[in-house]
């Protein structure tokens, strides 16, 4: 059977990036147990969380959009769910620091497939006047899946936490191997029932979807593009910061234990995460079909600022259950800039190339938020301040920074937005 309904696939998609989420966000919430088994310092840990799902995870994505700018996208997203499934699985029968580091760069390799292929084939089948909330509703999966990742591994932890280990298998390895399972069955589901959008054979056949015309494109409006990158990119490092490192200043400084951490994170992650970036998403229609000048720069702008300073006044409360709802609104602002970095690409890059532009927003966001960012927290945690000083510290500098270069985005080559 092959699905005709956009519902239908967009509901597939969005399984798929919740799954995703689940394989690369279970790594924070298992910081302890993995460190004492592989005797690891917070940067190395660090290391494992960001730049080993980064590295090839952002390389990889550029080639891999320009693909699939090129041939079917559907096998292109199969494939990258097997990998990534089959590398998680890996990960739980790794035995020191650099087979686990191979396996989360394998992770990275299966999920740069993903995101640029899906946003370029929704925008083929979505109305213009849709694509904010229909992105916004696809990127929910990054909160789900990571609320998943933290409830089912606090819960598998609060469960194993006499024996740490179940028929022989330690707990934290458990967890991978459990988590990594289900993209074998989805990955079918989606083999057997999608094809290519009809609007992408039809634009194949009139439109340039070379590399050198996406970069002549780049070129044109390098001012406004740069800002955007590097801006959202920087609003990235606040909820990258805040997925990693948010469980280690509970667990260490708050005393809670692994299943009440897996709790709280999950929780909020899929609550406050997912309202945030469907209101944001909403917002952003709204705004523009009532002409605002700038919707998704709002937005973006919005959540840079009012995240980190939500999150500075959650970790000086002294007051616990004051201080863990602080952090839930500081989450949610922390999603508000997610839905806006996406539209923005499909809605003024030409479709033959949209997959290329999304993967350089996924290569910034991965070296910038993701392993920049949770390797500066790591870093300082260990030679300057502890996480509770170093993390509010640089998600206050990021979200500075993202909020004048997205500022500046307005500023420049308006005319690229139609």
């Amino acid at each position: 059977m092959v699905l005709a309904s956009p519902r239908g696939i967009i509901a597939l998609f969005a399984s798929a990036y919740v799954l995703s989420f689940v394989d690369r966000q279970i790594l924070a919430l298992l910081v302890g147990p993995i460190k004492t088994a592989l005797l690891l310092s917070d940067f190395q840990f660090a290391l494992l969380n960001g730049l080993a799902f980064s590295l090839l995870y952002s390389i990889l994505g550029l080639p891999i959009a320009a693909l699939s700018d090129r041939i079917a996208r559907p096998p292109i997203i199969v494939a990258g769910i097997i990998i990534w499934s089959v590398a998680t699985i890996s990960c739980g029968f790794a035995q020191n620091f650099w087979q686990l580091f191979i396996c989360r760069m394998a992770v990275g390799v299966g999920e740069a497939a993903l995101v640029p292929a899906v946003y370029s084939f929704l925008a083929d089948i979505v109305t213009p006047y849709k694509l904010g909330q229909t992105l916004a509703l696809f990127s929910l999966g990054s909160f789900i899946g990571a609320g998943i990742a933290f409830l089912f591994g606090g819960m598998l932890i609060g469960l194993l936490h006499t024996t740490h280990e179940w028929h022989g298998i330690i707990a934290w390895k458990l967890c991978f191997v459990c988590v990594g399972l289900p993209g074998l069955p989805l990955a079918l589901l989606i083999a057997l029932t999608v094809r290519e959008s009809g609007r992408r054979h039809a634009s194949f056949q009139k439109e340039d979807t070379s590399s050198e015309t996406a970069w002549g494109f780049f070129r044109l409006h390098w001012k406004f593009f740069t800002c955007h990158f590097l801006g959202y990119s920087s609003t990235a490092i606040i909820l990258f910061s805040l997925l990693s490192w948010m469980p280690a200043l509970f667990l260490r400084y708050r005393h809670f234990s692994h299943q009440s951490v897996g709790e709280i994170m999950g929780l909020t992650a899929i609550f406050c995460g997912c309202a945030g970036a469907y209101v944001s998403g909403r917002l952003i229609d709204f705004l523009g079909r009532h002409n605002h000048p700038f919707p998704a720069a709002t937005m973006g702008i919005t959540g840079a600022l009012s995240a980190p300073a939500l999150l500075w006044g959650s970790i000086a409360s002294p007051n616990i259950p004051f201080g863990i709802m602080l952090f839930a609104m500081s989450f949610f602002c922390a999603a508000l800039p997610m839905p806006p970095s996406a539209i923005v690409l499909q809605q003024s890059v030409p479709k033959t190339f949209r997959s290329q532009f999304s993967a350089i927003l996924l290569f910034c966001n991965a070296l910038i938020g993701l392993s920049g960012g949770s390797m500066l927290v790591g870093y300082l945690d260990d030679h300057v301040a502890g996480v509770a000083i170093s993390l509010p510290l640089v998600t206050c500098g990021g979200g500075l920074l993202a909020a004048l270069l997205l500022y500046g985005s307005t500023r420049f080559d308006k005319k690229v937005l139609f």
